[in-house]
C-alpha cells in the first residue's frame, strides 16, 4: 500500500508540474502574436505608449497601426503628445509617418512647420479605407492652436501626404 501511495503521489506531482508548464508557454505565445504591434511601439516610446488603431488600415493588405503617447481621450479624437503610423512588412514593423515634433515621412518633414511642444489632436476613422488622419496642433490644455489638415495616403508615390480637409458645401 505505501508503494502505491508513493506511486500515486509522484505522478501527481508530474501531472501538476506537467499542466502548469503548458499553460505558461500557450499565454506567452499567444501575448507575442497579439502584441507584436505594441512591442514595436514600446522601442519607439516606451512603455507609455498606447495602439489607438490597428488592422489593414490602407487596404494594401497589411498590418498596420497608430501607436502614440495619449495625454487625452475623447469620442473620437486624441491628443497626443508624439505618435506613428506603422505598417508590417516582410521584415518588420517600418515607420510610415511620425507625428512628433514635426510631421514627417522617410522622406522628410510633410510641411513646414513649428515645433508641436503640446502635440496633436488627430481624429479618424478606422472603419474607412484608406485611413484619413484629421489633424491639428494643440496648445497646453489640449485646444486647437492651428487649422486642421488632413493626412492621407497616396498609392502613386506609396507615401502620406497633406491635404485640404473635404470642409465645402457640395452646389
Amino acid at each position: 500500500m505505501k508503494i502505491f501511495l508513493n506511486f500515486a503521489s509522484f505522478f501527481a506531482i508530474i501531472f501538476f508540474l506537467n499542466a502548469c508548464g503548458k499553460d505558461t508557454k500557450q499565454t506567452q505565445s499567444s501575448l507575442t502574436n497579439i502584441e507584436d504591434e505594441k512591442k514595436f511601439a514600446q522601442t519607439l516610446y516606451g512603455d507609455e505608449v498606447k495602439v489607438i488603431a490597428k488592422g489593414d488600415l490602407l487596404s494594401n493588405g497589411k498590418q498596420s497601426a497608430i501607436a502614440a503617447i495619449v495625454m487625452k481621450q475623447t469620442d473620437n479624437s486624441y491628443w497626443i503628445k508624439r505618435g506613428s503610423f506603422m505598417q508590417k512588412e516582410s521584415d518588420g514593423w517600418k515607420v510610415l509617418l511620425k507625428m512628433e515634433d514635426k510631421i514627417s515621412n522617410p522622406k522628410g518633414n510633410l510641411v513646414e512647420q513649428v515645433d508641436a511642444k503640446n502635440g496633436y489632436i488627430i481624429r479618424f476613422d478606422s472603419t474607412k479605407k484608406p485611413l484619413v488622419i484629421n489633424i491639428v496642433m494643440a496648445n497646453e490644455y489640449g485646444k486647437s492652436e492651428s487649422d486642421e489638415a488632413e493626412i492621407k495616403w497616396n498609392d502613386k508615390i506609396s507615401n502620406f501626404e497633406f491635404t485640404s480637409p473635404n470642409n465645402e458645401i457640395p452646389q
